[in-house]
C-alpha cells in the first residue's frame, strides 16, 4: 500500500514541475518574440492544423502578432468537404405548412387523359395505315423515297383515248372504239382453267422410302413385340383365354410334374399329339398364305409393270444362225415371260432381235442371250450323227471359236414404246428386212448390224 502511495504522489509532483516548465518555456517564447533573436530549437514552430483535432489539450501558442507574421494557415476543408466536420450531421429542417390549390391534380389527371387519348388515335390511325400497306417498311428505307404523282391517263386507256388526259372522257368523239391493233367487240376470252399444283400430285403415286435389311428386321421385331403386348393386356382383362403351355418331351418334366408321375405314358401320348397338331396347323398356314398360280403370275406382272414405268430401255442383238428349235424356243418364251415388246427378225442373212422393256427384264434377257445360250451346240449334235458330219463339224467349231454367235448393237433408253407386242417375222432379203422396220421407224438397225465387223 505505502509502495503505491509514494509512486501516485510522485507521478502528481512530476506533473506540476511539467506544467511550471511548459509554462516557464511558453514565457519565454513571448519574451524572445518581443526580443530581437530566436531559440534555434523547435519549440517556437507551430504544430500542423491537421494534428490540432489530435491533441486538444496542447494550447495555441500562437498570438495574433505571430500569425500576421507568419505564412497563412492551410485549411484542408476548404478543398475537401469529407474532412468538415460540422456538415457532417444532418441538420433537420422543418418544411412550413403549404395548402394545394383545388383541383390542382384533377387537372394533372385530364392532362393525364388527353396524352393518352392522342396516343390512343395516333397508334389507331397508324394501324389503318398498315393495314393498306401505306406504312413505308423501315428496312428497305422507303420513308425516304419521294412520292410519284399519277400519270394523266392510265396505259391501259390511251389506245382508246385521243387525248392525253380524261379531259373529253365524256365526249364519245374523243375515244377511238374501233382500233385495228386492239379492238374492243362483244366476244369475251376466257383463260384456261389449271389446276393447283396440290391436287395434280398424287398422294398414290408418292415413292415408298426404301428400308434396308436391318430396318426391316427391326421394324418385324417391334411389330411382334406390340402385338404380343396387346396379347398380354386382353389376357389379363380376362378377354382372351390364356394359351395353353407349349409342351414338348424336352420339357414334359419340368411342365407337368405332378401329372407325369401319376400316368407317364397317356402324358407322353398327349404331348406327341400336341406336337403334331402345332405342325399340322404351321403347315396350313403356310398353305393358306401360298398363293395361287393365277396370282402369282398377276404378282410378277405387276412388279415389270412397275420395272416398265421407271423407264423404257431397249437392247439390238445380232444373231448368226437361229436353226436351233430349242434356241428359237428361248428366246421366243423367254421374251415373253419377262413382257418384253419388240421382233424376231429372221433373214437368211443373219437374224436381228430388238427388245424393249424394263431394266430388270432387259437385264434378263441380256444375260440369256449372251451367256447361257450356247450357240454352237447344233454342230456339236451334228457331230455324232455321222462321221461325214463329223468332219464339217471340226471346221465349223473352229470357225464358230472364232465368231460370236450373238452380239449387242445397240442398247440404250426410249422414251417410248415403239412396238406393241412381242412377235416373230420373217424376210428373204435385205430390201424385205429394210421394209418391215421401216414399219417402226427403226430401219436403221438393219444397216447398222450389216456393217458390224465381226471379232
Amino acid at each position: 500500500m505505502s509502495y503505491h502511495k509514494r509512486n501516485r504522489e510522485k507521478g502528481e509532483a512530476d506533473a506540476q514541475s511539467g506544467k511550471k516548465f511548459r509554462g516557464a518555456s511558453y514565457q519565454k517564447g513571448d519574451d524572445t518574440d518581443s526580443g530581437t533573436k530566436k531559440s534555434g530549437r523547435g519549440l517556437d514552430v507551430d504544430i500542423h492544423p491537421l494534428l490540432r483535432s489530435l491533441d486538444s489539450t496542447i494550447p495555441n501558442t500562437s498570438t495574433d502578432k505571430q500569425t500576421s507574421k507568419g505564412k497563412k494557415w492551410f485549411d484542408p476543408t476548404a478543398y475537401n468537404p469529407y474532412m468538415n466536420h460540422s456538415s457532417s450531421i444532418a441538420v433537420h429542417k422543418p418544411k412550413p405548412l403549404k395548402f394545394n390549390k383545388q383541383g390542382k391534380y384533377i387537372q394533372q389527371a385530364e392532362k393525364l387523359r388527353e396524352k393518352l387519348r392522342i396516343e390512343e388515335e395516333e397508334r389507331m390511325r397508324h394501324q389503318e395505315l398498315a393495314n393498306k400497306g401505306l406504312v413505308p417498311d423501315v428496312s428497305l428505307d422507303e420513308e425516304s423515297y419521294q412520292p410519284s404523282y399519277p400519270p394523266l391517263i392510265e396505259w391501259w386507256d390511251r389506245p382508246y383515248l385521243r387525248d392525253n388526259n380524261y379531259s373529253y372522257i365524256n365526249d364519245e368523239s374523243r375515244r377511238i372504239l374501233d382500233n385495228d391493233d386492239m379492238p374492243i367487240t362483244s366476244y369475251i376470252q376466257h383463260p384456261v382453267l389449271l389446276q393447283p399444283i396440290w391436287l395434280n400430285t398424287n398422294s398414290s403415286n408418292a415413292t415408298p422410302m426404301y428400308l434396308t435389311k436391318k430396318e426391316r428386321k427391326r421394324m418385324r421385331k417391334n411389330d411382334r413385340q406390340i402385338r404380343h403386348k396387346e396379347m398380354q393386356d386382353r389376357i389379363k382383362l380376362g378377354l382372351e383365354p390364356p394359351p395353353e403351355p407349349k409342351v414338348k418331351l424336352s420339357n414334359l418334366m419340368n411342365v407337368l410334374t405332378n401329372e407325369v408321375i401319376r400316368d407317364p405314358t397317356a402324358i407322353e401320348n398327349r404331348v406327341k399329339q400336341q406336337v403334331e397338331d402345332r405342325l399340322q396347323k404351321h403347315l396350313a398356314d403356310n398353305e393358306a398364305r401360298k398363293l395361287s398360280k393365277e396370282e402369282k403370275h398377276a404378282k410378277i406382272y405387276a412388279k415389270q409393270g412397275q420395272d416398265l414405268a421407271k423407264g423404257i430401255f431397249t437392247t439390238v442383238y445380232k444373231v448368226n444362225k437361229l436353226d436351233n428349235p430349242q434356241h428359237l424356243f428361248k428366246v421366243d418364251m423367254n421374251a415373253k415371260q419377262n413382257n418384253l415388246f419388240g421382233i424376231c427378225l429372221k433373214n437368211p442373212n443373219f437374224n436381228l432381235i430388238i427388245v424393249e422393256g424394263g431394266e430388270k427384264s432387259i437385264n434378263h434377257y441380256k444375260k440369256l442371250l449372251m451367256n447361257r445360250i450356247k450357240w454352237d451346240e447344233e454342230a456339236a449334235s451334228n457331230e455324232n450323227t455321222t462321221d461325214q458330219m463329223m468332219t464339217n463339224s471340226n471346221t465349223t467349231v473352229n470357225s464358230l471359236s472364232h465368231d460370236k454367235g450373238c452380239i449387242v448393237i445397240w442398247e440404250g433408253r426410249l422414251p417410248k414404246l415403239n412396238f406393241q407386242k412381242w412377235s416373230f417375222m420373217y424376210s428373204r432379203n435385205d430390201q424385205e428386212a429394210i421394209n418391215v422396220l421401216r414399219k417402226f421407224g427403226l430401219e436403221n438397225y438393219w444397216r447398222l448390224a450389216k456393217s458390224e465387223v465381226r471379232d
